[in-house]
């Protein structure tokens, strides 16, 4: 075994895949392709996935495979959760990914899981036009990059009146009336057109639309891919009922669904899924949460006796920012304010430098995706009463993300900072899902300091031009951007101390930003009761007493921003 191949996972179950002389993503495994006139081979795997680890046990555990590998190679695995932006630009349509690449780290070819016979058969085939068509692949490679080149978007798109409506009509359209979800088969849980159907349905009083998510929910956690002895969801659903699972478990796909949970008011099934969270995923001392539980079909085909006799599948320990920042967010949302204070703490103390931003785990640099969910996160911690320190990090995480995400010509954020630019690393890419997250994040905390000359709602505006061009290509898969781009023109500020009137705004506008610092004139002659006070842009209205009011006084504001 390599001594590299220590850092790497492999199946939990025998395998040979250790004998491969892994290298990981650096510029010595580049080099060393460069000065042995090799290919790389790229393995791009995960710890939580079931055709990896088969892939370790079968195809990276033949004897001649693992020969060919190493005389004809220099093999370099890398792990999704840990390098998104890898993952990012080389995916060759799921997991294992498996690409040949020149040593520059421009695509040959590649596919997905590779059994024996086709791997080496690949790898002798590659092998073999790799040394005797250098001039050709230099050529084709060139032109490749100059039609990535071209295609990369130097312009903005247009926010376009109804964009929201096209977005929502796709979620409708894909939405499966008998077994709630969207499409067919795989099915995916969706959890952001779920945020967007019931957000939706309070904007625009049309129980339809709740109807719509809440099915979705309920046919989730009555079928197969709900844990219903453990708690927790399976990745997705390999039919269309729901009945036959991936078995995996991710805390990528827990946070957004426990926000649908306590939105959609389902409190039993958030209580076990996050009850699931807690004792499974969660680090009582650091109150931090692992990435993923494997799959394993036999353990969860077990009773919740025989499940006590038998250890649980494996779980990856490893902390991910910007996973434990969606589910801090969710948490607040669910009123699980304690856990996401020690959270947020813990997160941060390990994750977060004032002016160098968030990491994304151990001995991995920050990505977008950590900078803009700890962005959100700490508005939402100020909203929430943790205190006024996360409105300072939230104004240092802002400033990070615009200097050193930030396109400084056309506005948005680019997924990666710099810095490691071998290969196709090198390239710009603005992801849709991130940029929306950062505008709603950025626009709530423009919404929550009220000067007119801060930059932030600008920002948030340019980043959703700068992706405004895919949201129709997206289709349902837009739905995070719909649900950004509609807090543009609904955000509404509710100033109160009082935690009944926050939770009455939240429930009459779901985009109500809350400011619990209290407002001048908020509290009710006599008493000791606070009110709030209700603000649509600079103009603001009486003071408010009672959630009925609040709710009254939120319609009131948002008519008058219309």
């Amino acid at each position: 075994m390599s001594e590299a191949a220590e850092e790497f996972h492999f199946s939990p179950r025998a395998n040979r895949a250790s004998e491969i002389n892994w290298h990981p993503w650096s510029p010595e495994a580049f080099d060393e392709a460069r000065h042995t006139g090799r290919p790389i081979l790229l393995s791009i795997s995960a710890v939580w996935c079931h055709w990896c680890h088969v892939m370790d046990e079968t195809t990276y555990s033949h004897p001649g495979v693992i020969d060919i590998i190493n005389r004809e190679y220099v093999p370099v695995r890398v792990d999704n959760d840990v390098r998104p932006d890898i993952n990012q630009r080389y995916n060759m349509g799921g997991w294992p990914t498996t690409a040949f690449l020149t040593a520059s780290g421009d695509i040959l070819t590649g596919g997905t899981y590779l059994p024996p016979d086709q791997m080496a058969s690949s790898l002798i085939r590659v092998a073999d036009y790799y040394r005797a068509n250098q001039t050709d692949i230099a050529s084709r490679v060139l032109e490749a990059r100059k039609r990535a080149a071209s295609g990369v978007a130097r312009s903005v798109g247009e926010l376009e009146p109804g964009l929201v409506d096209t977005i929502l009509d796709a979620v409708k359209s894909a939405y499966d009336p008998e077994y709630g979800g969207f499409g067919n088969a795989p099915k995916f849980p969706q959890a952001d057109a779920i945020l967007l159907l019931l957000e939706q349905s309070v904007l625009r009083s049309d129980e339809e639309l709740r109807r719509m998510a809440v099915h979705t929910l309920e046919q989730m956690t009555g079928g197969g891919t709900y844990d219903h002895v453990g708690g927790g969801f399976f990745r997705y659903s390999t039919t269309q009922d729901w009945s036959v699972p991936h078995f995996e478990k991710m805390l990528e796909d827990h946070a957004p669904l426990v926000h649908a949970l306590a939105l959609s008011g389902m409190w039993d099934a958030l209580e076990k899924t996050t009850g699931y969270l807690d004792a499974v995923l969660r680090d009582p001392k650091t109150g931090l949460y692992a990435g993923s539980q494997d799959a394993d079909e036999h353990y969860y085909a077990m009773d919740a006796e025989e499940r006590t006799q038998t250890p649980g599948p494996y779980v990856d320990r490893r902390v991910y920012t910007s996973w434990n920042a969606a589910l801090a967010v969710a948490y607040l949302e669910a009123e699980k304010r304690e856990v996401a204070a020690k959270l947020l703490d813990s997160l941060f103390k390990r994750a977060y430098r004032r002016g160098d931003g968030m990491t994304h785990s151990e001995g991995a640099g920050g990505q977008l995706g950590d900078q803009v969910w700890s962005l959100w996160a700490a508005v939402r911690a100020f909203q929430h009463g943790l205190g006024d320190q996360w409105m300072t990090v939230a104004a240092d995480l802002a400033a990070h993300i615009e200097e050193r995400y930030g396109d400084s010509q056309l506005g948005g954020y680019f997924d990666r900072a710099g810095g490691d630019e071998l290969g196709r690393l090198g390239e710009r890419i603005k992801p849709l899902a991130e940029n929306s997250i950062a505008a709603m994040a950025l626009i709530e905390l423009d919404t929550l300091l009220g000067d007119p000359s801060s930059p932030h709602r600008e920002r948030a505006r340019r980043a959703l031009e700068s992706v405004a061009a895919l949201p129709r290509q997206y289709g349902l898969m837009a739905a995070v951007f719909a649900r950004a781009l509609d807090r543009l023109s609904h955000a509404i500020k509710v100033t109160t101390k009082n935690p009944e009137l926050a939770r009455a705004a939240r429930a009459a506008q779901p985009y109500a930003v809350i400011d619990p610092s209290g407002a001048p004139g908020a509290r009710r002659a006599h008493t000791e009761q606070d009110g709030a006070v209700v603000c649509a842009g600079t103009i603001c209205l009486a003071p408010v007493f009672t959630p009925t009011d609040v709710a009254e006084a939120i319609r009131e504001a948002s008519t008058t921003r219309a």
